[in-house]
């Protein structure tokens, strides 16, 4: 007989209770387990060389970018930091890291037997010990608590913030693409209408929204106003992009970066081993690795600008200012095009973060600033030039603000008031300075050889100062309150003709002989316009020409932001309240800035060199909140409430004009790129099929290397990129009638065969004129012709 027997029942009270779960240890294993299972995926489709359509893109940028970021971003690395902080940080310590890590590669394995040091091998076990390393600090510096949950507490002001950021990107993407295949303009306007309402609900709700869901709203508006430009046409569009490309193409068809290669470009790690470790593991066709991804990480620098702002203002100035930085032209036609600035934008911002973080210790304050001066040199020297004067001169003008306060009265007397816009002026001095000076020597001088130019330009800046000579000025100084006049469109041609008889009187055998070219005179023409539409010849029936409206909506947007920006700075400087609400280290970065955008506008040659409108984006990211302080100011009589009102209502209509949703409604202005199938930008650098047909073909000439090539202004398009035919000594100048050579190849563009116009390059403008190609004809031999595009010998 069983002598067991059950007993009574245990209550649910007398159970001993049970150790509750940790939820949050249960999400980070889960977490864990997943990011090593995908980690092992994309290391198993490398190294297999299996493609998988767009998940292979999206994890191998998760892998190298997104993974390591998070994870840095995740931990307690950064004290007392705002979200947008520890993202600006944690985003640009990946990029140095794969950066550096590339060089170090680049440098040491050929040592030890291994030649292609780029290869997707040792790309693979870089980002792998990446990720070790940044995981490994995570659990060093743990975390804060999860905030996992927060998707769920999505208000319905932020839903709809997100629905509609989200919506500029999908419609930028669809228009852009649209565009491509030769329809119209519909879904990229469309995309500009809907960023329009989502900033302006973004400023209205502001208070409803948190800093977060704010950062993610101003990211996606600006990546969609980047890939409208970026994703135009099936190859590589746009200006200086194409020499980057070049670069790129040589590092990753070679699997090394050759310091020996003698062009400029190629001494930016983020043109050579950034885009090689990436195309490496994304395995997409390699213009998309400058098209998607780097405007992917771009798109963050408005973030940070937002941040920088959010520091000492209030959320809608914040904004405000984020709004003008990405309304800016610069920003969205040219900034795509600009890769390595793109990178170094990046670091200048995260810069100017450290430089004003008052949680850090000097010392860590200083060190942190360098790191950043060192990501901004290896991205982009000449943004380091620019950089390193801003800082100069605030330097200098901190010596003067700190004379002036030490003879104020309340100073003397120890008023309390005082302290606050003296507190952080410590960063700035002259041993991280002399340090930053030396990353340039050590990298621009005894790396590169790159340095050299900045000398170059001082000299000739300096000569044309005191009289020694007139030097050249872009005509964007045009947009400057520093001048009223500029030559026109005749004049400067004139001037390049004159150039380019010059440089014939040096050789002049080997061009075609002068009264030949003499019969052929070329004349400058008006950039065309959009036509006007149905609301533009509206306007003119009532008394409003629309060419002028849209002409003087841009010039004053130019003006006023100008002035908004000087007013801004003096009131900062006379307005105590203003004063004490920021510190006087970033006052003095912000007039380091226009200091320095002065001298570039100013001085003969630098508006060339490193282009006015590209200096004044850049000081954007130290001035944009002043300068929306200035617009505010300048309306304070009114009332803060209205004033306020007043400076939204302006920097949206900017917005408007100057991304081209204005022109765009109603004609009467240059097409822009990002809207059209015309236009300077589409003319000039938009690359068709048939022109790479073309120089597919000359690419397989015998002689074509050794031979020049000539061709319409942006001819490095024309550029062989195929690494069995780059070579340094391949020749490939401008096709102005005035230089074409005798044995030149000479290429006609797609658009010089359907419009006629050309363009010239002088002094940083670019000259349309009408290109006589019956010279051609009579003086020329036709080798190639597929319809659209032509060579001559």
């Amino acid at each position: 007989m069983n002598s067991y027997s059950p007993g009574p029942p245990i209550s649910p009270e007398s159970q001993p209770p049970r150790p509750p779960i940790d939820s949050g240890k249960v999400w980070h294993r889960r977490t864990a387990l997943l990011s090593i299972c995908l980690v092992t995926e994309i290391n198993i489709l490398v190294l297999t060389n299996f493609r998988l359509p767009f998940i292979e893109p999206a994890l191998g940028f998760w892998f190298l970018i997104l993974q390591p970021a998070y994870l840095l971003y995740r931990s307690a690395l950064w004290p007392a930091s705002s979200l947008g902080e520890r993202l600006g940080y944690s985003l640009t310590a990946v990029l140095l890291l794969l950066m550096v890590g590339g060089l170090a590669a680049n440098t040491l394995l050929p040592l030890l037997g291994v030649p292609r040091p780029l290869a997707p091998l040792p790309v693979l076990v870089l980002g792998d010990l990446l990720t070790v390393a940044a995981y490994l600090l995570r659990r060093r510096f743990p975390p804060a608590p999860s905030q996992r949950t927060a998707a769920h507490a999505l208000q319905p002001a932020e839903g709809r913030l997100l629905f509609g950021s989200a919506l500029c990107v999908v419609l930028a993407v669809l228009g852009a693409n649209r565009l491509n295949n030769g329809a119209g303009d519909q879904i990229s306007v469309a995309a500009l209408g809907v960023s329009v309402v989502t900033l302006s609900l973004l400023l209205r709700w502001q208070q409803k929204v948190r800093e977060g869901l704010t950062g993610i709203t101003i990211y996606l508006v600006s990546l969609g106003l980047l890939l409208m430009t970026s994703l135009r046409g099936w190859y590589v569009t746009g200006h200086d992009i194409q020499r980057e490309f070049l670069v790129f193409q040589f590092t990753a068809a070679h699997g090394h970066w050759n310091p020996a290669y003698h062009d400029a470009y190629n001494a930016c790690l983020s043109l050579t081993i950034l885009p090689t470790e990436l195309a490496q593991v994304i395995h997409v066709d390699n213009p998309y690795i400058y098209k998607v991804f780097f405007q992917l990480i771009f798109a963050v620098c408005p973030v940070l600008v937002y941040t920088i702002a959010r520091r000492y203002w209030s959320g809608p100035i914040a904004i405000i200012a984020a709004i003008y930085f990405i309304s800016f032209p610069t920003f969205f036609n040219d900034m795509p095009f600009l890769n390595r600035q793109e990178i170094a934008f990046l670091f200048v911002c995260v810069a100017v973060l450290l430089l004003t973080n008052t949680a850090l210790r000097l010392r860590q304050r200083q060190v942190a600033f360098l790191v950043a001066c060192l990501g901004v040199e290896l991205s982009h020297y000449a943004s380091m030039y620019l950089l390193i004067g801003t800082l100069l001169a605030a330097w200098a003008i901190h010596q003067v603000v700190k004379l002036r306060d030490r003879h104020r009265p309340q100073a003397r007397a120890g008023h309390s008031n005082v302290a606050p816009w003296a507190a952080t002026m410590q960063t700035i001095s002259v041993a991280p300075l002399l340090c930053a000076i030396a990353i340039i020597f050590t990298w621009g001088f005894l790396a590169t050889h790159t340095a050299g130019k900045v000398l170059t330009d001082v000299e000739s800046a300096l000569s044309g100062v005191f009289g020694n000579s007139t030097g050249a000025r872009s005509n964007d100084v045009g947009y400057s309150l520093l001048f009223w006049r500029t030559p026109t469109p005749q004049q400067l041609l004139n001037d390049y003709s004159h150039v380019a008889l010059k440089t014939r009187a040096a050789a002049p055998t080997i061009y075609l002989p002068s009264p030949v070219v003499a019969n052929y005179p070329v004349h400058a023409v008006k950039t065309p316009q959009l036509p006007l539409t149905t609301a533009g010849r509206l306007l003119t029936k009532i008394g409003l020409p629309v060419t002028a409206v849209n002409s003087i909506v841009r010039l004053a947007a130019a003006e006023g932001e100008q002035i908004f920006a000087g007013l801004g700075l003096l009131a900062v400087l006379l307005i105590p309240r203003l004063r004490q609400q920021i510190s006087r280290e970033y006052f003095c970065l912000c007039a380091g800035s226009i200091a320095t955008l002065v001298a570039v506008t100013l001085l003969p040659g630098l508006s060339v060199d490193y282009g006015v409108l590209r200096v004044f984006q850049g000081a954007l990211i130290f001035i944009a909140p002043v300068l929306v302080t200035g617009s505010i100011v300048a309306f304070q009589r009114l009332g803060m409430t209205w004033a306020t009102r007043i400076a939204i209502t302006i920097c949206i209509g900017i917005f408007i004009s100057t991304t081209g949703l204005l022109p765009q409604a109603l004609g009467g202005y240059p097409a822009q790129l990002s809207l059209n199938n015309s236009g300077q930008y589409y003319n000039i650098y938009y690359k068709h099929p048939q022109e790479v047909a073309a120089s597919a073909w000359l690419e397989k000439q015998q002689n074509a290397i050794t031979a020049s090539t000539q061709a319409s202004f942006a001819a490095t398009r024309f550029l062989f990129s195929d690494p069995a035919y780059v070579a340094e000594r391949q020749f490939i100048g401008d096709a102005f009638p005035l230089l074409i050579r005798q044995e030149a190849y000479v290429i006609i563009s797609y658009s010089v065969i359907h419009t006629g116009l050309a363009v010239a390059p002088y002094s940083g403008t670019l000259i349309t004129y009408k290109y006589p190609l019956q010279f051609l004809w009579a003086n020329k031999n036709l080798l190639y012709n597929n319809g659209g595009a032509e060579i001559y010998k």
